[in-house]
């Protein structure tokens, strides 16, 4: 995450006031990037911590997928540059969609070797990992939804992105209710 901040462009001038409107300028595009990067990965960091402290036992499979969720996100601050460059280009927000669509895609696997695999601690219930599932399936759903909008409008792809959060709090809600 702290690789995040160090991309972020530091505001110029010769005034406080063009130092000011450098930085306004860049708030729409780098700083909101950064934002939502930090608020991606720390949603995907907290499930991940959440996922190993339910583990019993790691296989060989399990440390593979981790290796690749982990280059995942170490390619995320490199996605959110890609996509805050100025222009239109839409490789920035489709970029961006698909890496964090990968992450989630592996994060699901993860859960389901897990379940699969019998690598949960003794007497956990296979609840919390199907919750993780199902929030991590609505993230890589959300962030694929966002690659055809951004063709159109990377602001209404960057839409899709805030209301995955949305998405992910009905989700939860709906398997706690299910889980009674």
């Amino acid at each position: 995450m702290t690789l995040l901040a160090l991309e972020l462009p530091v505001p110029h001038g010769e005034t406080d006031a063009e130092v000011w409107h450098s930085f306004a300028h860049m708030l729409h595009n780098e700083y909101l990037n950064f934002v939502i990067s930090f608020v991606v990965i720390g949603v995907f960091w907290m499930a991940h911590h959440q996922f190993f402290r339910k583990i019993h036992a790691v296989d060989p499979a399990l440390r593979r997928l981790n290796l690749v969720w982990l280059l995942l996100i170490v390619l995320v601050p490199f996605a959110t540059k890609v996509d805050s460059q100025d222009g239109d280009f839409v490789l920035g927000p489709v970029l961006y969609a698909v890496v964090i669509t990968l992450v989630a895609g592996v994060m699901m696997v993860m859960a389901w070797h897990a379940i699969r695999g019998g690598l949960l601690r003794p007497g956990a219930p296979p609840h919390p990992m199907r919750e993780l599932m199902v929030g991590a399936g609505a993230a890589a759903v959300g962030f694929l939804i966002s690659i055809p909008v951004s063709f159109f409008s990377h602001a209404w792809g960057r839409v899709c992105w805030i209301l995955i959060l949305v998405a992910r709090l009905a989700a939860r809600r709906i398997i706690a209710r299910k889980g009674r």
